[in-house]
Order: C-alpha cells, then sequence, then structure tokens
C-alpha cells in the first residue's frame, strides 16, 4: 500500500465500532461514571497477575512483575512548532544534540543503574537526527547487551528496516490527539504537521520489520474518551494488519506546557485512573507503562493494579544522566514530578512484593 492508502485506512479504522463489538466487551460499561472504579480496579488487578506473573525462582514476590526502563534523550533541537511541548522550536532553552561519544557516556550511567530497557528520545531534526545516528547508537545499546526502543520522529519504511536491521523491533509513538481538525490546531508548523504522516507510521514501522508498538494519547488535548477509544480502535487494526510480538500503552497527561498553554480537556486523577483499568480490561497482555510525569502517590496507586512498565530516576534532557555530576544541563521536555532514585522506587516495590526486574 502507498503511505496515502496507508492514512485512508487507518482513519477508517478509527471510526469503525466494529472492533470494539468484536474486541470490547463491556467498553460501554466501564467508561460510564456510574461504574465502580474500584470494581473495575480488581478486575485489573486479577488480568495483570495472570498475565505478568512474578518469576517462578521469586517465590517471596506476592504481585505481578513490573520491568524499570529509562528514556534517554538524544536531542532537544526540533523544527517542529508544537504548541504543547518544551521542545518548540521558537521556545528559549538550552538546545543540545548528543554525539555518539556523549551518548556513551549516557549509557554508562544507566548501565551502572543497572537498566537494560532503553527508550531512544529525539527531538525532530532531519539533518541531525539521521537513519545511520540512529543505528549506531541502537547497534551499540545491543553490544552493551542492552535492549533498544525508539520514540521518535515519525520514519520511512525505508529508515524503519535499517533500524531493524541494527537490532531495534521496537517503537513507541504519541499520536498525541485523533482528532484531526485540533491536531492541526496544536501542531501549525514543521513535518509534525502532517496528520496523515504521523497517523501511518505504524504501518511504515511494520513494513519495515518492527513488531512491538506502543501507542499513547497526551491528555488534555481532546475529549479523552474519544481519545480512548481511537487508540484502541488503532491498536485492534494493527495487530490483525501485523503479526505483532507486544504492544503497550501510555497515558501521559499534560501538567506543565511553555508560553502558558493550558490543556482544554484536563483528566482528572479518577478518570485517569479508569483509563488504566479499562485498557488492562481489554489488553490484558499489554504493557501499561507509567513516566515520572505523574505523583509518588499516583504511581504507587497504580502500580497496585495494572502497571506493568515503568520509569525512574528519569532525564527528560540530553546528556541528563552524566550531567548529574557535571551540573550541565540542558533544557528538558518537561518536569518529572516523581523524583525517587532507581533504588528507592526498586526497594518500595520490592518491600510491596512486586517482582522488579530491568
Amino acid at each position: 500500500m502507498t503511505e496515502k492508502n496507508d492514512a485512508v485506512a487507518v482513519k477508517a479504522a478509527l471510526r469503525d465500532s466494529a472492533y470494539e463489538r468484536k474486541y470490547g466487551e463491556g467498553l460501554e460499561e466501564f467508561l460510564r461514571e456510574d461504574f465502580p472504579l474500584e470494581e473495575l480496579l480488581e478486575m485489573a488487578r486479577q488480568k495483570t497477575r495472570e498475565h505478568f506473573p512474578p518469576a517462578t525462582e521469586k517465590k517471596s514476590a506476592e504481585k505481578h512483575r513490573i520491568k524499570l526502563f529509562a528514556p534517554l534523550y538524544l536531542a532537544n533541537i526540533c523544527v517542529n512548532h508544537c504548541r504543547y511541548c518544551g521542545f518548540q522550536h521558537n521556545q528559549k532553552i538550552l538546545r543540545r544534540h548528543l554525539t555518539f561519544p556523549e551518548t556513551c557516556l549516557e549509557l554508562d550511567v544507566l548501565q551502572q543503574r543497572k537498566f537494560r530497557q532503553i527508550l531512544l528520545v529525539a527531538g525532530e531534526n532531519p539533518k541531525l537526527c539521521t537513519t545511520d545516528y540512529f543505528c549506531e547508537i541502537i547497534r551499540e545499546i545491543r553490544r552493551r547487551e542492552m535492549v533498544p526502543a525508539v520514540e521518535i520522529a515519525p520514519q520511512t519504511t525505508e529508515s524503519y528496516a535499517a533500524m531493524a536491521e541494527a537490532g531495534n523491533r521496537s517503537i513507541t509513538l504519541f499520536q498525541e490527539t485523533y482528532d484531526e481538525e485540533k491536531y492541526r490546531l496544536y501542531h501549525p508548523q514543521g513535518p509534525k504537521s502532517s496528520f496523515d504522516w504521523r497517523i501511518a507510521t505504524y504501518d511504515r514501522a511494520g513494513e519495515g520489520g518492527f513488531r512491538f508498538f506502543g501507542f499513547g494519547i497526551l491528555l488534555g488535548l481532546a475529549e479523552p474518551r474519544a481519545e480512548l477509544r481511537r487508540m484502541m480502535r488503532q491498536a485492534w487494526y494493527l495487530s490483525e494488519k501485523f503479526p505483532l510480538d507486544g504492544i503497550s500503552f501510555s497515558l501521559p497527561r499534560i501538567r506543565v506546557a511553555p508560553n502558558g498553554f493550558q490543556p482544554p480537556y484536563p483528566v482528572d486523577d479518577t478518570l485517569f485512573i479508569r483509563f488504566y483499568a479499562i485498557l488492562r480490561r481489554m489488553f490484558p497482555r499489554a504493557e501499561l507503562v507509567l513516566s515520572t510525569r505523574e505523583t509518588v502517590e499516583m504511581r504507587n496507586r497504580l502500580y497496585e493494579s495494572c502497571i506493568t512498565y515503568t520509569s525512574a530516576g528519569s532525564h527528560t534532557d540530553p546528556g541528563g544522566y552524566y550531567a548529574e555530576s557535571t551540573g550541565q544541563f540542558s533544557g528538558e521536555q518537561f518536569p518529572i514530578t516523581d523524583h525517587r532514585s532507581v533504588e528507592d522506587l526498586t526497594q518500595w516495590l520490592t518491600t510491596r512484593g512486586f517482582d522488579v526486574r530491568f
């Protein structure tokens, strides 16, 4: 299929309620405010324990397994003008693009902290963040016996194929919003302004050999229940189209944004928790991801029910991990809220019976 046809097919899937009739039993009921949240959370706990049990050798673990990952920001130089993003092109921040040796310094720190799951993140700059650049870093991560994934600007099928050959077959991409009209409002300039190019990214990645898809919406940009439905429909559509090894979901909320940007559709804690519980009920085998955007209290509560993949001690600025020893920090994409160290979070999870893996 051509790229244009891919976008047409995805948009048709986003409108197709047949996916919910086929896969989404109970969704309408769970989305209602009068459906008891604790009942939904208990369903989520049971499904999580069933599909993410602790390793057999960890007899002391009473709850499900949780994997820790580290986001590794490579560049905050970006040509896009996303209204909600700290990396937006006209934002006055200290810009930085990590060289390969600088990236290796970051990896040294993360290895010392026992991380194996590395998520590569970068602003969009085609002149600096090239396919060859990403492939060199992916090969280095593999050489260190670590596991890479990418959360970068949409690429061509050929670029994804090169990354797959280098050793990475996992992609995370936040659609931000599935509302095409609002998408254009929030992305006025830059390559990211093309809704069709972004919406068909997973199709190109799948055609390039990627086999793990991470989905996400930026809560606050559009009507949240409609956003959740569309994200799930895209996941069902792509799961039928490609032989995937797995999928994940993340639900970041806008907390702090540049130039006084305020999300027009704020999502409160109750609805936020409900959405995660619904995702576990609808996708019992999916990894549910939680970042350090959220508070300690919120993260702890969601760990107890359904989260299986989480970050700790994170930095959202290029070079941030090594900069802890130098104090030379660059501009961050967003401030983190949970400042617990890797050791502190690991201890908290372990003492409460979780099987923590890196």
